[in-house]
């Protein structure tokens, strides 16, 4: 890994060189020149640390979306600026995220355990109930960036807690099913609060229901529409979610909420069918979601002074021991192990993919400063590593 870091420290130094110099170049006696698109540069730059970000996640155990978020915000500290191009490939990877995030809710195992499912998630969001009323309180804070807060910190991460059932095999199980529907719960009602705490009321809204109604009736007709293996599927849900999440703007409702719409409306038919959902994840975690985490990563205030990061850090592991242990005893009170019991717990303490996004939504509409998102992000750092670590020394 230290290899990675140090090309990482290597390729910083080249871009900012070339972006000083503008491709004017000395080598001894020989005179350099060339034009440097600052554009391409940064996209050079940005690909780059994707890529070590994978390797690094690899070695440290990590999800790449939490190490590309840091690497991220070392780019925002060394002076990387953000540009167009970026803005666009992130847009598109929050729209597809959103939508494999909608697409992993299971509404029939909801439906058979929704009254467990609800006590689990009530008693999993009071822990972050109790810390947005301190911020509201703290900080006097409006109801509305309160609700935002509340969405960010409330939800969870679906395919985190996944992938933790999975790998200790208890994602079959009761109380890995149990755990799995009331994370599900949190991400559906953390997406709620912040459509209420953002959307507004418009006549097109109306245009904006009968397109979501359109997509309830064309998505059945997925394996139907032939061609290469899953090749018109993949145009199709790709061509949607881009298409109307950027539409959906100008009714009154941000993009990655349609797409979170648009991919619980699909969930049917892309969980059911495993090679278009691993061609589908190929594509959005393959390509466009890194650029999404980076792009969140360098949105952190460059300035936050470094208390306030250890804070937020430290904040974010607290939470992630409030929320494991208040379901923890839950969980122990229905008869479960400590062992299974701790394990779909921490699963559901995680924050990720919904809670970035939300503090993304709430900072570019203005609900949000850039010191409360940037505290956001660094308590969603906390949350998985307090959840990781707490796994791994049980």
């Amino acid at each position: 890994m230290a290899g990675t870091i140090a090309a990482v420290l290597v390729a910083t130094y080249m871009f900012d060189l070339l972006a000083k110099e503008g491709g004017h170049f000395y080598i001894g006696f020989i005179e350099l020149e060339f034009e440097v698109e600052y554009d391409i540069l940064v996209i050079v730059l940005v690909a780059f640390y994707i890529l070590a970000a994978t390797r690094i996640a690899h070695v440290i155990g990590l999800p790449p979306g939490v190490v590309e978020i840091i690497m991220g915000a070392m780019l925002a500290f060394w002076g990387v600026k953000s540009t167009e191009v970026l803005t666009l490939l992130a847009a598109i990877g929050a729209n597809l995220l959103l939508f494999m995030a909608g697409s992993e809710i299971d509404l029939a195992l909801l439906r058979s355990i929704l009254p467990q499912a609800v006590i689990v998630a009530l008693v999993s969001a009071l822990a972050p109930l109790a810390l947005t009323a301190l911020l509201h309180v703290y900080l006097g804070l409006s109801l509305t960036s309160s609700l935002v807060i509340l969405a960010s910190l409330s939800a969870t991460s679906v395919a985190l807690t996944y992938l933790l059932l999975s790998s200790y095999r208890l994602v079959r199980s009761r109380l890995g099913q149990l755990a799995l529907a009331s994370a599900m719960l949190l991400d559906l009602s953390g997406m709620i609060m912040l459509n209420i705490a953002t959307a507004s009321i418009s006549p097109s809204l109306a245009f904006y229901i009968v397109i979501l109604l359109a997509a309830l009736l064309l998505y059945p007709l997925l394996p139907r529409l032939g061609g290469a293996p899953f090749e018109a599927e993949i145009r199709l849900i790709t061509m949607t979610v881009i298409i109307l999440g950027f539409l959906s703007d100008f009714v009154g409702v941000h993009s990655v909420l349609t797409s979170f719409i648009l991919g619980v409306i699909a969930s049917e038919t892309v969980r059911t069918r495993v090679q278009l959902r691993e061609k589908l994840e190929s594509l959005a975690t393959g390509f466009f979601t890194p650029f999404f985490f980076i792009a969140s990563g360098m949105s952190i205030d460059p300035g936050i002074p470094l208390h306030y990061v250890a804070l937020a850090l430290a904040g974010g592991v607290a939470l992630a021991l409030a929320r494991t242990y208040t379901v923890y005893f839950y969980f122990r009170l229905t008869g479960s192990s400590r062992r299974s019991s701790l394990i779909a717990a921490s699963s559901t303490a995680m924050l990720l993919t919904v809670t970035i996004i939300a503090a993304s939504v709430g900072f570019q509409l203005g609900l949000l400063d850039s010191l409360m998102y940037s505290v956001l992000v660094w308590i969603v750092v906390g949350t998985i590593l307090g959840s990781f670590a707490l796994v791994k020394m049980r």
